[in-house]
């Protein structure tokens, strides 16, 4: 009797050292987390006074901690992209397209695609400010901050203007998106506007409109300017011939005068040919010192 009260009471103690073993085998694996490449590990202080984040960033590769008392939480530090838009296919099933207001107090909307990524050693920070995984702070912080910037700019112009200086509109609010990220421990890389802006209906009829009006007007201009062009060109040409012809005639003139003199001294020779009887000059007085010509 005593031997198998002995038998049982070992079987308890077996199996209660088994279940002890159970535990520390799980409690032992399950303080060991593995951070994956591109990501820190920020350990959780849930308890005691120093509940919160430690100032220690881990590094990626294995991190041991106690369970009962911390948790671990890894945030990415490669580039992110989020993108919100009207379309419930892209990004999140809900329209997250912004809206703002202009200066002439309507409202345009459009859709924004971001890169993004946390600053170096600013993860900490970040989780001790906000106590949120960043994929809850996309959708939420990042947004309004995003939202502000583009209120902030949009403020400064009239809906027409915004739609005909739209490149101008997004690296101005990019700007002040990179300024409010920046103090909140991220870094931007990139914020694009994804499609046109959409405008009520009747103010982009009234743009087109104008549009239209201005670019007639400007062939029009184009046509005036080519004939202005052509007819300045038909007067060059006129001068140009005309003074062709002053320097021809200039130049028959000059010809015609050596050409007049030349006959001249020819023709005064020749009547003086024609005026000699063949005699020979007579030479009178003493010494022959007046000549007589003959006739």
């Amino acid at each position: 009797m005593a031997t198998q009260s002995g038998g049982i009471s070992g079987l308890f103690k077996l199996i209660g050292a088994g279940i002890v073993f159970v535990i520390l085998v799980v409690s032992l694996s399950s303080a060991c987390k593995r951070i994956d490449a591109g990501h820190v590990g920020l350990v959780v202080k849930l308890y005691g006074s120093e509940k919160g984040v430690q100032d220690v960033t881990e590094a990626t590769g294995l991190v041991w901690y106690n369970p009962f008392t911390t948790e671990i939480y890894e945030f990415p530090t490669f580039v992110q992209n989020i993108v919100f838009t009207k379309d419930k296919h892209e990004g999140s099933p809900e329209n997250e397209e912004f809206r703002v207001t202009t200066q002439d107090g309507l409202v345009v909307s459009f859709d924004v695609s971001m890169n993004y990524r946390i600053a170096p050693n600013q993860a900490a920070n970040i989780f001790k400010k906000y106590r949120k995984p960043l994929e809850f702070l996309n959708r939420t912080i990042m947004r309004n901050y995003m939202r502000d910037a583009y209120n902030k700019v949009s403020g400064k112009y009239t809906a027409e203007q915004l739609y005909e200086k739209k490149i101008t509109f997004q690296n101005e609010s990019e700007q002040e998106i990179k300024n409010f990220m920046t103090r909140e421990g991220f870094v931007v890389e990139q914020v694009v506007l994804l499609n046109e802006l959409r405008l009520p209906k009747g103010v982009v009829d009234n743009i087109d409109a104008k549009i239209n009006a201005r670019q007639i007007a400007l062939k029009k201009e184009q046509e005036v300017a080519q004939e202005r062009a052509e007819a300045q060109k038909e007067i060059e040409k006129a001068k140009g011939f005309a003074e062709s012809m002053r320097i021809k005639a200039e130049a028959e003139a000059e010809y015609n005068k050596k050409l007049a003199e030349s006959l001249s001294q020819n023709l005064i020779e020749y009547e003086k040919v024609k005026k000699w009887n063949g005699q020979s000059p007579t030479y009178v007085g003493t010494g022959g010192s007046f000549l007589i010509q003959p006739k």
